[in-house]
């Protein structure tokens, strides 16, 4: 992925490496240039998409960000107008790299740990939780808390965001700094953790640990006055604030005080709560290290739905698998997997049955957190009446070819559409299969190869198998032969399955009549990009319903679309001819039967 680049309007310096700031006043910084923006709709859009990086955010949400309950009468248009800005604002300062994608159900901006600084937070979270020296990992998380400065987003002037999405943020920094103090305190620094835990009980008053590990430090150092004092604190505070007393803990520590025990020693440091070892389940799992980190992430804090769509052969069960691993220790309730099929009498209750079969007929978790993945959910009508089937606290993790946009914004949780892999993650995984030595040996016929299968996980290793098989070919001539019949010769005999021809007729089964006439007229058109204008004049509609229709197609991953205009990956088109080909569809049956 690219890097972000910002320059001054009007400077003529080479462009240098930019990033974004948001666990601060939102800033985009370049080497030692800084620009804070100015309060704005722009601004708040901006940090509505950076607070949920290289993630979909729903039109609604972007919307209830900018104006909160007050958003005008054509607030989807109002919502273009500030993309657009916002791109422009892009332009102006030369920055480069991070794309706003406008995305079936809302937009999203590219982002990586090195050009957004909340990711980059929590990867260094992540990278503590796999170090086993605890000062390895005491340093970690002092890098992390290192990137925050106060107040958080102070020049951002949407209440939403500082009312729902800023907490949220700033619990993950809370419990951060809990484990500092817990490191600090179980490596025998109790007098230098004073500092911080002096610093953390003023910023959260009512935070009980924080009470509890101050207090408990400056007794074992000898000041139980001090110790005293902080008990005291925090009580006034809680019952003048919040109208509660203190828990059992704290009220336990300040009777051992007030008796003269002797101090509890510190515990030795343990690590934190066990993560899995990274090994992905799905066979060949190259790539997408920060994005099933960031879905990883919102399971553990409790969305109770993630929907990932994408076109055939991008490898959304795969990457749903990998999550499934990282998140396991996180659901002690259990997790299954069940493979939803439209060709069930009725999927929904064959869902029922395999989740009845993993966890019994009691439909509560009361083993704990259970998450549920479901592949291949067929449409959105499954996917509203799939939470149905769990109890309150479990979560769903669905993979889909449609974007489901519309249930998850009625039920609750975030979409990600999953895009083909980066061009240097399609050589890794072409070197998983073929072997470095070959790949490197012919690194540019490695990459057209790459090209020929449009970057798709499944293409790519139905390719690599079979060059496998001919042992006699170097990888320039694969690439000859695999260009000469791309469809054709990206299937394995006798596996329908590992088939790209048989993904993709079956995903146009799944669209109808309708949108499959319109898809293989835009498709079989002379390439060039599709706006609304063009694709009104070959389906011969007017342009409200070629807008309906490309949104609609959108929707199911068989076009693409960008900021002004839509286009269909090459793999695609070469089996719309093929569609075209074989078969006579009726003229206009998009028209004829009056859809969309």
């Amino acid at each position: 992925m690219e890097h972000v680049a910002v320059s001054p309007p009007d400077s003529d310096r080479a462009l240098r490496p930019a990033a974004f700031r948001v666990l601060g006043p939102l800033t985009l910084t370049s080497g030692a240039d800084a620009l804070v923006l100015p309060p704005s709709k722009v601004t708040s859009l901006l940090a509505a998409l950076l607070l949920h990086p290289d993630e979909v955010v729903s039109v609604g949400a972007l919307q209830q960000a900018i104006w909160g309950d007050e958003r005008p009468g054509s607030a989807k248009a109002a919502l273009q107008t500030c993309a657009l800005r916002l791109r422009q604002l892009f332009s102006r300062y030369g920055i480069t790299g991070s794309v706003i994608k406008t995305v079936p159900g809302g937009y999203r901006i590219t982002a990586t740990a090195e050009t957004v600084d909340l990711m980059h937070f929590r990867d260094l979270i992540l990278r503590s939780r796999d170090e086993p020296d605890p000062e390895a990992e005491l340093a970690l998380l002092e890098e992390a808390l290192a990137l925050w400065s106060d107040p958080m987003l102070a020049n951002v002037p949407s209440e939403a965001l500082h009312r729902d999405t800023v907490p949220r943020i700033s619990e993950e920094r809370v419990r951060v700094i809990e484990r500092v103090c817990d490191l600090k305190i179980g490596l025998g620094r109790d007098r230098s953790v004073q500092v911080d835990l002096w610093t953390a009980t003023r910023a959260y008053p009512a935070n009980e640990r924080f009470s509890t590990q101050l207090a408990s430090v400056l007794y074992r150092t000898g000041r139980q006055a001090d110790a005293l004092a902080e008990l005291r604190r925090i009580r006034e505070h809680l019952a003048g604030e919040l109208g509660v007393a203190p828990g059992p803990v704290l009220r336990a520590l300040e009777l051992t005080i007030l008796r003269g025990e002797a101090p509890t020693p510190a515990s030795p440091v343990s690590s934190p709560a066990a993560t899995p070892t990274r090994h992905p389940l799905a066979p060949g799992f190259v790539g997408r290290d920060a994005l099933g980190g960031t879905i990883a992430e919102r399971l553990r804090a409790g969305c109770p739905i993630v929907a990932l769509s994408g076109p055939p052969g991008v490898g959304k069960t795969a990457l749903a698998r990998h999550v499934a691993q990282l998140v396991a220790d996180d659901f002690p309730g259990g997790q299954v997997r069940v493979e939803v099929s439209s060709g069930e009498a009725s999927p929904l209750e064959h869902v029922e049955q395999q989740l009845h079969a993993a966890f019994g007929r009691d439909a509560g978790a009361r083993g704990g957190r259970r998450l549920l993945v479901l592949d291949g959910v067929v449409d959105a009508r499954q996917a509203r009446e799939l939470p149905a089937l769990v109890a309150p606290g479990d979560a769903l993790l669905l993979t889909s070819r449609q974007s489901l946009s519309g249930p998850v914004a009625r039920l609750g949780g975030w979409l990600h559409r999953v895009e083909p892999l980066d061009p240097a993650d399609s050589l890794r995984m072409l070197a998983a299969t073929l072997g470095p030595e070959q790949v490197d040996a012919d690194p540019q016929a490695a990459t057209a190869l790459a090209a020929l299968c449009d970057h798709l996980p499944l293409a790519l290793r139905i390719a690599a198998t079979r060059i496998l098989l001919r042992a006699r070919m170097s990888l320039a001539q694969a690439v000859q032969w695999l260009g000469a019949d791309p469809l054709g010769r990206l299937s394995l005999p006798g596996e329908p399955d590992m088939s790209i021809g048989f993904r993709f007729d079956e995903t146009l089964s799944r669209t109808g009549e309708a949108l499959t006439a319109a898809f293989v007229r835009l498709a079989t058109a002379a390439p060039a990009p599709i706006t609304v204008e063009r694709a009104a004049q070959l389906l011969d509609v007017q342009a409200s319903a070629a807008r309906d229709l490309l949104d609609a197609l959108v929707d199911h991953s068989l076009v693409e679309e960008a900021v002004d205009h839509y286009w269909i990956r090459g793999l695609l088109r070469r089996h719309a001819h093929a569609v075209a080909d074989r078969s006579d569809p009726p003229p206009h049956p998009y028209r004829a039967k009056g859809s969309l």
